[in-house]
């Protein structure tokens, strides 16, 4: 009786393991079975975490940075973007051009265009290609990301694609971070009119993010300052469409943080989105590391879910309790709803969002950068209203 009672012992033993053997291990076992978005999620990481760079894309970081010396501590930093085949042949040869027609103001790589100090990721080999191609007019470097498995294709809002952008995006962040550089990503329908970094670098911030609408904030202040908190007001939607990251231990520890937090929640939540998190994650990193984390003004940094010709709002309104916090108006477009460069001509940058499709985006795009390097008017925005 003992030995039939101990085989039987060992029969529920090994049916158990048996059990637990079917059941996924890892979170890539589990993300497999649950999702596409988790497959496509898995191509970033390794047993140890967010894969490692490549030899060529930190050969490509060291090839793009900037010498910022003249402008703070910081030694170097280097512009980020990443694209696949269908913005390369819409929005990102104009986002080229614009960087191509802004200097650099003053330092080491004084007087050197924008567009030297980008490093495009491509994911196809056809992107790569195409982006290759485009260094006969400008002076990007191209390197390709063959891990990132959701590769080509049109996305549309929350499809799988779309919501694996976010991975890729993040794990070139931290990488550029752990190579020592500060770190510009830039989304590619994006239209850079001025020099930038005198202000990225210019307020003390650690972290930058942009307006996701035209609201009045002020720039000068981190979130976790004495001076904002004393407005008792709600952080703003933020978009990730531009972002600044400072080199720094404390900043990387949040970066990998929000990354970690992307692969934790894909298992179970599919629509998992990087800006999402960024607010959620940043908020609660950046007050215990006792980072600045500051938002980026919208009357520079414009983006085309803002109405009419822009957000527009007087310096007072930023230290005013009863203003700040509040949704500002803007410009209104003339009557062929074109804008005119009294509005755009400060603006450091525009972003296309709201835009519609690639092609779509790219005619206004085009638009603004005639109209600010003419000093024309210009049709800059979708579905105006006619006045």
């Amino acid at each position: 009786m003992l030995n039939i009672a101990r085989c039987s012992l060992f029969a529920v033993v090994l049916l158990v393991l048996l059990a637990h053997a079917c059941v996924p291990s890892t979170a890539s076992d589990a993300g497999a079975l649950t999702n596409p978005v988790a497959r496509f999620a898995e191509s970033h990481f390794a047993r140890h975490g967010a894969k490692l760079p490549t030899r060529q894309f930190l050969a490509a970081l060291r090839a793009a940075a900037v010498d910022t010396r003249h402008l703070s501590c910081r030694k170097s930093l280097v512009l980020l973007g990443m694209a696949n085949e269908e913005a390369l042949e819409h929005t990102v040869p104009l986002f080229l051009e614009s960087l191509r027609r802004v200097p650099v103001t003053d330092g080491k790589h004084g007087g050197r265009s924008l567009d030297q100090h980008l490093v495009l990721v491509a994911w196809s080999g056809a992107a790569l290609a195409a982006c290759q191609a485009l260094n006969s007019r400008y002076g990007h470097t191209c390197v390709r990301d063959a891990e990132h498995t959701a590769a080509t294709g049109s996305f549309g809002f929350h499809d799988a694609g779309f919501n694996s952008l976010g991975f890729a995006k993040i794990k070139y962040i931290l990488n550029g971070l752990s190579a020592g550089h500060d770190v510009v990503f830039l989304d590619t329908d994006i239209i850079v009119l001025q020099d930038p970094l005198p202000y990225f670098l210019g307020r003390g911030a650690d972290m930058w993010g942009s307006m996701e609408k035209c609201m009045i904030y002020p720039d000068r202040m981190s979130f976790h300052s004495t001076e904002f908190q004393a407005f008792h007001k709600k952080l703003p939607p933020i978009n990730i469409g531009v972002l600044y990251f400072k080199a720094t231990a404390g900043v990387t520890r949040c970066v990998y943080s929000w990354l970690m937090e992307m692969y934790t929640e894909v298992l179970n939540r599919p629509r998992v989105w990087d800006q999402d998190l960024y607010g959620k994650v940043m908020v609660k990193c950046t007050a215990l590391h006792e980072l600045r984390w500051q938002v980026l003004d919208p009357r520079l940094f414009q983006s085309a879910c803002f109405p009419g010709c822009g957000c527009s709002f007087s310096d007072s309104d930023m230290t005013d309790p009863e203003r700040v916090g509040k949704f500002a108006k803007g410009h209104r477009p003339d009557r062929q709803g074109r804008c005119s460069p009294e509005h755009f001509s400060s603006w450091l940058m525009r972003h296309f969002p709201c835009s519609g499709l690639t092609h779509q985006k790219a005619k206004l795009m085009t638009g603004l950068m005639e109209g600010f390097f003419n000093s024309t008017s210009a049709v800059i925005t979708r579905n105006r209203r006619r006045q």
